[in-house]
């Protein structure tokens, strides 16, 4: 916020505060005080000016949450994958708007979020649900506050419900090596991703979106993803952290990815058809040029398990079975969140605690037998 004073007369002076453009149409807005008197007094309001449009800015817009949130989804789209947009839009459209679009931005209060929080409850609406839309709210107040529409957030001071953290389920070995089964009879490529899935913990669009070059003598290189346009088709894009990492692979993961390409180069010439320079490694088109939909592995991995009964399995748990079998096995936290491209280490440690309480247990039993006194302790049997 900026000022300056301007001298009309003797005695007489025009105070100037710069105050932020108006968020919509994007004018620049100055308000304008005489003060009369010494130029100490002059200095004095100006500073009290200052100091009331800092405060006060958010207050005197007349801009409404549904012209703001609309701004605002359309500035940080390009950011965002088409499939985080669209369910944004689904809830901004389907339940901020009606409840608070018709309010002042600057009026919106943390009790008009927890009643928009209560009745999307009382709707019927799950916990998970509900801390999405205030997570869009949170996202949407704190981008305000930068760009100076408010001057707080009120998301912060709301309640939204609390969510019980879903039970991580993970195919057991035995459960994977049928559902393998299954796959490779209806396609060996199928039965190539899941394996694969399962020894890297890749996410089903990284799979995708592996070319022939990603692959190399020891391992892959994961840079790129497999997403929804708009338009209901797919693209390639950055990784869900948008960093690439390598994936190290044994002698039984190159064996798959050598078997993949083999397929692809018999499927190719028994059309007469000539490969593309890079071809994917799972391919839709027998040329390469064309990788399989992300929906394709999912619907098959699903179908699959309710075959066997197991309903509970999803193709997302190929990622908690590598996970889990690492974790389980020793491995440290921090090279397992790196195999499966976790950011953050933490997000690792939060969904797979409950393999880590299994492993403390471990730990306990191996310092207990360690340092196990050499005389009988009270109420220890002696065998």
């Amino acid at each position: 916020m900026r000022g300056y004073i301007r001298k009309r007369d003797k005695d007489v002076w025009q105070l100037v505060v710069d105050l932020p453009k108006d968020p919509i149409s994007g004018k620049r807005r100055q308000k304008y005080v005489t003060v009369h008197g010494s130029k100490r007094k002059a200095d004095f309001e100006l500073q009290k000016l200052l100091s009331e449009a800092q405060h006060s800015r958010a207050r005197d817009s007349s801009v409404l949450v549904e012209s703001a949130i609309r701004e605002w989804i359309t500035l940080v789209s390009q950011n965002l994958s088409p499939t985080t947009v669209r369910g944004y839009m689904g809830w901004i459209d389907l339940k901020i708007v009606p409840a608070l679009g018709m309010l002042p931005l600057a009026d919106v209060t943390a009790a008009h979020l927890d009643r928009l929080y209560r009745d999307l409850t009382v709707q019927g609406s799950a916990p998970a649900s509900v801390r999405q839309v205030h997570a869009i709210i949170r996202r949407f107040f704190n981008q305000g506050m930068k760009w100076g529409w408010v001057e707080s957030n009120p998301a912060l001071l709301a309640s939204p419900p609390k969510v019980t953290p879903a039970r991580v389920v993970a195919p057991t070995v035995e459960q994977l090596i049928s559902i393998l089964e299954e796959a490779k009879a209806v396609h060996p490529q199928w039965g190539a991703f899941f394996m694969l899935g399962a020894l890297t913990g890749m996410r089903r669009g990284e799979l995708c979106a592996l070319h022939w070059d990603d692959c190399g003598d020891t391992g892959v290189m994961v840079t790129k993803s497999v997403i929804y346009t708009p338009a209901g088709g797919t693209r390639e894009a950055p990784t869900k952290t948008h960093q690439a990492r390598y994936v190290a692979l044994d002698s039984v993961g190159q064996a798959i990815i050598e078997g993949q390409k083999e397929e692809l180069r018999r499927a190719a010439r028994s059309l007469g058809l000539r490969l593309v320079s890079n071809p994917y490694l799972f391919y839709s088109e027998p040329d390469g040029s064309l990788p399989v939909h992300p929906d394709s592995p999912s619907k098959l991995f699903r179908r699959l398990g309710d075959k066997f009964g197991w309903r509970e399995l999803h193709l997302h748990g190929l990622r908690h079975f590598t996970a889990t079998q690492l974790v389980a096995a020793g491995m440290d936290i921090r090279t397992v969140a790196g195999l499966l491209g976790h950011a953050d280490a933490s997000v690792t440690l939060k969904v797979y605690s409950h393999v880590l309480e299994a492993k403390n247990q471990e730990a306990a039993s191996i310092m207990g037998a360690l340092l196990r006194p050499p005389i009988q302790l009270e109420g220890e049997r002696v065998e």
